[in-house]
């Protein structure tokens, strides 16, 4: 009943699992036995003992240390502090009247005192504490027995934090007021402090941006009690400021005072520093009248202000009756942004609220450093200069007219007093960057072993290919009837081989080493030259796994708000059930999203969605039901979501090598019940033979049973072109939904900034078997449309699937329509040189002025084009060369509404001559030991041509991945030709600049009461087009993980926890890999029933970790070759890989599994070695998959003197059909 030590398996979460619980999921109480023997747990037995020492003397210190001990354990783990770490929990006990599930199960404050909200093993529950353990309870009775003492008082001020825990302030603030009376007002009045801070009239301001200038500010402000607030608005001298830190940096002080040149936080200077003199003129004065909430609750309220004009203003807000608070709000009428060029840096000048560019206006530089002379000693170098911008607002600076060393930190500023005023800094300048448009040009070493790991003895075979990857080499390898010196170092790094190897036409290489008894365990690697690494392997002296775990999604979609019934499955490798084992898992819950993508060619270089054209219009009603959200960008932040531990269990296999684990999801549905739900199940699985392997999978709880996915082929559409729309539904595990559906055209208009949409056709599209519907028609003319389809499932379920698009036509230019803030969209998935790319832009703001990068690379530009839009929508054209392959970048920004837009496009150049589709077909997918299985190998390019080359073939067995932690052979496309030029938008403006609330030195400000004391009114917390503002890029997205069915391999078993009671060394060696069984294969075991003759065995012998290794095979011009093979006797999944290799580094790879299984085999288990004087515990795991049950005799028979034979070496056991029996035998060594 107490955790055991060790940290979660398989994910390296070390979250806090919450209090045990019984089988059934409801909590552990440990009861309080009548003796010592008599308790059934530790718990028990520690609560026997604090009885005694209470029995012994009821009003001691000790008995009432005794009393508290026990309050603060039931505490610890029922008390509703034991969610704080849940972050999903701010959501469901957030307070705002406006929520319909205010007293809903998960509310903490609709608590009754005999019940909580806690964290448990199981998950997150609310249930009833019986008296002797409800802390409330217990700390009321010492808080009544000891009036006048600490104990007392500690009793009361934990009854006091309770409370404001459970957000039951009312309740807090008597018991704070029955502390104070009781036991003090505690040093430096700390208890009224808190007891204040519940019934107090209090407000503080909330962070806030820069906003536009000539529309009324606003902010938000959070209050507490208060019903009335009065701002007060100063003007800031920030002109006089800037000079003022420029005079001072003039005056070259010996030692700079960092305050004294602060000028990213004037809040601190202007309050914390109290520098007056740089407050001005009252500039507003007005009341705001306040409804608080009851309870003491806090309320959060957007206020808007009488401020329009541009600066920077000192506001202060003083509750009635209680305390003021300052901010500084920032209204800008102008606006900088900078970014580096190549050797120099770009600035541009334009209007904050508009973007219209300011022509022939000043920029001011001026710079400084402090430079170390001697000792103590250092002086101060300032510069400065003055540049105008041209007709497009723009300035560059470049290493002359700055300076060249990067030195010195800059302050950059536009107006003064009287002007338009806008400044950046300090921030530095150097001017040292370069644009460097990489090329891809490497020679590529790529190795290949016929298994990632190997024991002692066993040969290594090995090919390497030495291939130029460069988009302009074609023909004949570049390698080829060269000698290459091959070097092999052991994991000491000495060199284990040295010997030269031919290349043959296509620059491979091939050869074998020998591995002695004594070899050295762990990593090898494969030197080319003995500086080029093209492949390691691994020595390791090892037992395969014979099983593998995995976890399955249910069959139907699961609502969410219900239970799902996932199940865990243990499966040996050659296709039988694990029949006796046991399972512990654990369950974790992160949000999941049903993205999809439909496949296109290059997702294994760009990833899924790479070409995906639309933008989120989180705006337009109803988007969030129909609309499909873009993929989340590589360049783009992440926000991860810690896991939530659900629950936790050990639990034995069923008959059919399954378990059931149920997962409750109203606890998500009430925290987030506006999006789905991924349960990630890890299980670790023990069966007879006291192995343990490790699996993983996931289920998913979503709210809705299916979703469709609309996408078009190209970005944009011009009138006249045939339009082919695409439609695919999923369940949310992935699972295709056959159905009827309607598919209608909406021509889409607007009215006060919300869509209007009307019927142009509709068509009856019904989706195929796999979930897919494609409808084509004609774009008669320009404008914006929807597609509109309705699908209805098998249960009359109807989902919408939606997709916004454009038409452009003559005189296009999307005045008459609404766009994301800034919008770039190619016409098409990928280029190929000589192509040309013809970018569409779109704006939010009517006559915007967008300025245009093409190719920046690494975070550094050239000099970029400024477009002036005529209306919203326009396009460019930018020319696609060879160097461009594989990838470029295009990246934009605007400025408008006083904030900065930011998007970036990778264009899409893909190597396409550079990569074969390689196909595996085996001739049956299941063989007997000692068949002939043959393969036929396929090479075509992508457009199916049949392609020559040179492949190598490697077959062994799949189980040996468990052990190395998988393939040790990349993926060959990758590896040759993964390759894209890499950006990240780097952009500085003067309007990024944010505030938050200041209060006076040592003066209180509003505080957060208890654990979920930041609670207030919190909005959907959804990412936006808002994200461009930050120079982002503005689909939005998220972080989408794998759906359905899941089936992962641990890394290693070596280092997997013991299970309760294994045999202390539980591998066993390879000679207990042999399995036995019957001659004559299924049909002769078959035939002899229960009671018919004892049929002597056949022992298999040809046992094999690799069955198959071809370094060469030539395809003939047909892109056709041929293999075969006689299948090893060991009982598993065989794993057959084909790489391929041809002129110009052309690359491919496929596989194919299949398996060799038998009826009645029995595995043998042995330690993988012995000490002299042991005993050891020797097993045989027999199991019977005939449809009829089976006398089976199992003899154990040893060989020379090492092991002394146990008495009964014989037994005879009684095996049900698809049942196992397990036989052991002690014996001495």
């Amino acid at each position: 009943d107490y955790d055991q030590a060790h940290p979660y398996y398989g994910r390296g979460w070390s979250g806090q699992r919450g209090a045990p619980v019984n089988a059934d999921g409801t909590p552990v109480f440990h009861a309080l036995p009548r003796s010592w023997k008599e308790a059934q747990s530790d718990g028990e037995r520690w609560r026997w003992a604090l009885m005694q020492v209470i029995e012994l003397a009821p009003r001691s210190d000790l008995a009432i240390d005794a009393r508290l001990q026990y309050a603060n354990f039931v505490h610890q783990q029922f008390g509703v502090q034991t969610m704080a770490g849940f972050a999903g929990l701010r959501g469901m006990t957030d307070d705002d009247e406006t929520r319909k599930d205010d007293s809903g199960p998960f509310a903490v404050h609709t608590l009754g005192e005999d019940e909580t909200i806690a964290r448990l093993a199981s998950g997150i529950k609310r249930f009833k504490l019986p008296d002797e353990h409800n802390p409330i309870v217990l700390y009321r009775e010492i808080a009544d027995l000891r009036q006048a003492d600490s104990y007392g008082e500690t009793a009361l001020t934990q009854l006091c934090q309770i409370f404001e825990d459970r957000r039951q302030y009312p309740k807090a603030a008597e018991l704070w007021k029955q502390n104070i009376e009781r036991h003090g007002r505690g040093h430096d009045n700390w208890k009224p402090k808190r007891l204040d801070q519940i019934v107090g009239n209090w407000g503080q301001f909330e962070p806030t941006m820069t906003q536009p200038a000539g529309e009324p500010a606003a902010f938000d402000f959070r209050f507490r009690n208060a019903k009335k607030v009065t701002f007060t608005a100063h003007r800031v001298k920030v002109q006089q400021l800037l000079d003022d830190v420029k005079d001072y940096l003039k005056k070259q002080p010996a030692q700079v005072e960092w305050d004294r040149v602060n000028i990213a936080d004037l809040g601190h200077r202007l309050v914390s520093q109290n520098q007056d003199r740089y407050i001005g003129e009252e500039a507003a004065r007005w009341d705001v009248d306040l409804t608080p909430r009851e309870k003491h609750f806090d309320r959060r309220i957007s206020v808007r202000s009488p401020l329009k004009d541009a600066g920077a203003y000192l506001v202060r807000s003083q509750v009635e009756g209680g305390n003021e608070t300052f901010i500084v709000l920032w209204l800008a009428d102008t606006s900088i942004v900078r970014k580096p060029l190549d050797g120099g840096y770009w600035h541009f000048l334009a209007d904050a609220r508009s973007g219209e560019p300011l022509a022939g206006a000043d920029l001011h530089f001026f710079g400084w450093r402090q430079e170390h002379v001697r000792d103590r000693q250092f002086r101060v170098r300032t510069r400065e200069f003055t540049i105008k911008t041209d007709e497009d607002g723009q300035a560059i600076v470049r290493g002359p007219d700055a300076d060249a060393e990067g030195s010195l930190s800059w302050l950059i500023t536009h107006g003064g007093e009287g002007e338009r005023l806008a400044y950046i800094g300090f921030s530095g300048m150097w001017m040292g960057q370069r644009y460097h448009d990489e090329q891809y040009n490497q020679v590529k070493y790529f190795g290949i072993t016929d298994r990632p790991v190997y024991r002692p003895y066993d040969p290594v075979r090995f090919k390497v290919w030495i291939g130029t990857a460069r988009y302009d080499h074609e023909g004949r390898s570049l390698f080829a009837d060269r000698q290459f010196k091959v070097t092999v170092f052991n994991p000491r790094g000495d060199k284990f081989l040295d010997q030269a190897f031919p290349a043959d036409e296509w620059g491979g290489i091939d050869g074998q080493l020998q591995l002695d008894r004594q070899a050295m365990l762990g990593e090898y690697s494969i030197r080319i030259d003995e500086h080029h690494h093209a492949a390691t392997f691994r020595v390791e002296e090892y037992k395969k796994p014979e099983f593998e775990v995995s976890v399955e999604a249910p069959k139907a979609p699961v609502k969410l708000g219900d239970k799902i019934a996932a199940t865990i499955q243990a499966k040996y490798y050659f296709g039988s059930p694990v029949t006796t084992a046991t399972v512990k898992f654990k369950v974790l819950r992160t949000t999941h999203n049903t993205q999809w993508f439909a496949p296109a060619a290059w997702d294994w270089m760009y990833g899924e969605g790479y070409w995906w054209f639309a933008y989120d219009y989180a705006w337009w009603p109803g988007w969030e039901e129909w609309g499909c959200p873009g993929p989340r960008r590589w360049w783009w932040p992440m926000r991860h979501e810690p896991p939530e531990l659900v629950l936790e269990n050990e639990v034995p296999v069923g008959p059919d090598g399954t378990v059931k684990v149920e997962i409750d999801t109203a606890l998500a549905k009430a925290v987030y019940g506006d999006r789905d739900h991924r349960y990630e199940i890890t299980a670790e699985v023990t069966d007879q033979s006291r192995r343990t392997i490790v699996g993983s999978g996931s289920v998913i709880a979503a709210r809705k049973p299916f979703k469709v996915h609309a996408w078009l082929d190209r970005g944009y559409h011009h009138a006249g072109d045939a339009v082919v729309a695409h439609f695919q539904a999923f369940t949310p595990d992935r699972k295709p939904v056959e159905g009827k559906g309607e598919l209608k055209l909406l021509a889409v208009a607007y009215e006060k900034g919300k869509p209007v949409e009307t019927v142009l056709d509709t068509w009856a599209v019904d989706t195929n078997p796999q979930g897919y519907a494609r409808q084509q028609f004609k774009a008669a003319r320009a404008g914006q449309y929807r597609l509109s389809y309705t699908l209805a499932d098998a249960a009359g379920n109807k989902i919408e699937g939606g997709y916004v698009f454009v038409v452009r036509g003559e005189g296009f230019d999307g005045r008459d329509f609404r766009f994301a803030d800034l919008e770039l969209i190619p016409d098409r998935k990928e280029y190929a040189p000589g192509e040309s790319v013809e970018l569409m832009i779109n704006t939010a703001r009517e006559n915007s002025t967008v300025v245009l990068f093409a190719r920046p690379a690494n975070g550094v530009y050239l000099p970029p084009k400024v477009i002036r839009l005529k209306g919203k929508s326009g396009s460019q054209t930018i020319e696609v060369v060879k160097k461009d392959m594989p990838n470029f970048f295009v990246e934009a920004i605007t400025v408008s509404g006083g904030r900065v837009f930011s998007e970036m496009r990778e264009v899409v150049v893909p190597p396409e001559k550079r990569v074969y589709n390689v196909q595996v077909t085996p001739s049956g997918t299941e063989f007997k030991p000692g068949q002939v299985g043959k393969f036929k190998v396929r090479l075509t390019d992508l457009a199916g041509k049949p392609i020559s080359g040179s492949a190598v073939v490697s077959v062994y067995d799949k189980a040996v991945e468990y052990i190395s932690g998988g393939s040790n052979v990349p993926d060959i496309k990758e590896f040759f030709w993964k390759w894209r030029r890499s950006h990240y938008p780097n952009i500085e403006s003067s309007l990024m600049r944010g505030s938050g609330p200041r209060t006076r030195p040592n003066v209180a400000g509003m505080g957060m009461i208890g654990v979920f004391g930041d609670l207030v009114e919190v909005p959907e917390q959804r990412e936006e087009a808002d994200g461009q503002a930050l120079g982002l890029g503005g689909q939005g997205g998220g972080d989408w993980a794998e759906r359905g069915k899941v089936a992962q391999r641990a890394a290693a078993a070596e280092g997997m926890p013991m299970a309760p009671g294994a045999a202390p060394i539980t591998g066993a060696a390879p000679m207990a890999d042999a399995m036995f069984a019957r001659k004559g294969g299924a049909d002769a075991e078959a035939a002899a029933g229960p009671g018919g003759g004892e049929v002597e065995p056949a022992v298999r012998q040809n046992f094999a970790d690799t069955a198959l290794w071809i370094a060469s095979l030539t395809a003939n011009k047909d892109g056709e070759a041929e293999f075969e093979m006689k299948m090893p006797e060991n009982l598993t999944t065989w794993k057959a890989r084909v790489w391929a290799m041809g002129d110009g580094t052309r690359v491919g790879e496929g596989s194919a599994e299949v398996l060799t299984r038998k009826n009645l085999i029995i595995r043998l288990q042995a330690p993988r070695f012995f000490v002299q004087k042991d005993q050891v515990v020797l097993s045989a795991n027999v199991h019977n998959y005939l449809k009829a049950a089976k006398k089976v005799r199992v003899v154990l028979e040893l060989d020379g003197g090492t092991i002394a034979p146990p008495e009964n070496p014989e037994r005879i056991v009684e095996i049900e059909p698809d049942g196992e029996k397990r036989v052991d035998w002690l014996v001495n060594v």
